[in-house]
């Protein structure tokens, strides 16, 4: 129970500091003016999905890290924690990353986990609130295998705390309705106007620009799709219907719509 809810305390205090964060940034360099308030499920969403992250990543992930660190060589582990704290954090995050980009483009591709990753291309306002407009699976799927090798390799996440918050931050940055591009350093990093694309109502960026911090992986395996202007528009919202509990149902505005997706194969190029 203390827990449960040190967890649900957090996810308040981190909805509290994304308020101060991202609202006056919004109105200071919006993308879009006249943008509209995000839905009151945006911010349950908001609220819930971080601190079911949390919740399934310090128990079954933890449990899961431990039962495959004791199947693992013990010469790799030990290579793993004589390493230096900075080295063992570049393994985590890289880790991480890799599982982020091909995890979303799985959620993109396979049927099943694309019927609760549409919740999240619904959005049709891009807002720091609809950062996390996600099903709890789709949710659970992405922070499994994000903070997985951590845990299975015997890296002390505590160290990481600081990280892991920025890189929460840097996910509700992604998402704001600002017009943020970063030039040539944009091919490294995500910035908005890179993540605003893979959420164009169109066909031409909704399967490009899946990294959600480290744009070079979409450079890397040909899903890179260069932010020159922002998108038009975004969404499209028949992907599902509006409303917590319907978008918890999957239900969406069109079934034909919410089938037909962004679902793509995946390919090297």
């Amino acid at each position: 129970m203390a827990l449960l809810i040190q967890i649900l305390g957090s996810s308040v205090a981190f909805l509290g500091l994304s308020l101060l964060l991202f609202a006056p940034l919004e109105r200071l360099v919006p993308a879009r003016k006249n943008h509209a308030r995000a839905p009151v499920s945006d911010w349950l969403h908001f609220w819930a999905n971080p601190a079911i992250g949390a919740w399934v990543a310090l128990t079954f992930i933890a449990a899961l890290g431990a039962t495959i660190r004791a199947l693992l060589p013990p010469a790799m582990l030990a290579w793993t924690g004589g390493q230096p704290l900075a080295m063992q954090l570049l393994i985590a995050v890289t880790l991480a990353e890799l599982w982020g980009y091909w995890a979303h483009r799985l959620a993109h591709a396979l049927p099943f986990l694309w019927r609760f990753h549409r919740v999240h291309h619904s959005i049709e306002e891009m807002h720091w609130v609809s950062a996390h407009r996600q099903h709890p699976l789709d949710v659970i799927w992405t922070i499994a295998g994000a903070n997985l090798p951590a845990f299975a390799l015997g890296i002390n996440i505590k160290p990481l705390a600081i990280f892991i918050l920025f890189e929460r931050c840097y996910t509700v940055f992604l998402h704001a309705n600002i017009d943020c591009a970063y030039g040539p350093l944009g091919r490294i990093l995500a910035s908005p106007r890179f993540h605003h694309w893979h959420h164009d109502a169109g066909e031409i960026g909704r399967n490009r620009n899946f990294a959600g911090m480290f744009s070079c992986l979409d450079w890397l395996f040909g899903t890179y799709l260069p932010p020159t202007q922002p998108p038009a528009h975004f969404g499209p919202k028949e992907l599902a219907a509006p409303g917590y509990l319907n978008q918890l149902l999957t239900r969406t505005n069109s079934p034909e719509t919410g089938e037909k997706t962004s679902r793509t194969t995946i390919q090297f190029k």
